[in-house]
This record gives C-alpha cells, structure tokens and sequence, in this order.
C-alpha cells in the first residue's frame, strides 16, 4: 500500500514537472532562435523572434542591432551555454545565458547575459541583451 503511494506521489510530481516545463518552450525557443539568427546573420529569422531594435549592452559599451535596416554594431561569438527563463511576480520576463560572449565596439566582453523579452499577441520578441 505503501508502495502504491509513493508511486501515485511520484507521478504527480512527474506531471506537475512536465506541465512547468511545457509552459516555458516558448520564450526558451524565441531566446536560442535569437542566438543563433544573430550570430548567423540570419536576419530573416531574426526579424521573427527581435524587435526591430535591440539593445545590447555589454559593460560600459552600449550597441543596437537593427534588425529592420538588416545593421548590427555588436556581434555574438559562439558558443553561448545555460539558457533559463527568468520570472518576475510569476511571469516569464526574461531568458537568462550563463556564459556568452559578445564584440561590441572592437572589444569582446565574456560573462553572463540577460535576454529581455515582450510577449504581444502571441508573439515572443527579444528587446534587449545586456552582458555583465
């Protein structure tokens, strides 16, 4: 009896886990396709996931990527690693990078990043990368 239990417990942990994790793909996907559109200079797919501009601040150096006139002034340098989604009062505001780095203004700045994302009508959009 004990056993069945523990199973029935084990379960719903398991689809509680699943539930939450299906609930984020979304801004995950939007973060990593950003990434890659970027670092590619694959502004089509860009200009599906960014608003048409995207603030990059590394440091004190401070960049937009122009998504709309296909211009960057900063440069992702792969690879990029650890991508989880930050919540603020509950909701997803943003995709944390344990470890990027970025070329802004002929200097290259390695650390952690912060993706800043809007959600209009369905629609996931990166607004703004910031390295620290």
């Amino acid at each position: 009896m004990k056993a069945r239990a523990w199973f029935l417990v084990a379960g719903a942990a398991l689809l509680l886990t699943a539930a939450a994790v299906e609930a984020e793909p979304g801004h995950i996907d939007a973060a990593a396709r950003f990434l890659l559109a970027w670092g590619r200079g694959n502004w089509e797919e860009l200009a599906m996931v960014a608003a048409d501009k995207v603030t990059v601040s590394a440091g004190d150096k401070e960049s937009v990527i122009d998504v709309a006139a296909k211009k960057a002034d900063a440069a992702l340098v792969f690879p990029f690693k650890g991508l989880s989604t930050v919540r603020t009062d509950g909701k997803v505001t943003g995709v944390a990078v344990d470890d990027i780095t970025v070329k802004v203004g002929g200097e290259e700045k390695k650390g952690k990043g912060m993706l800043m994302l809007e959600e209009k009508d369905g629609k996931i959009t990166v607004t703004k990368l910031t390295v620290q």
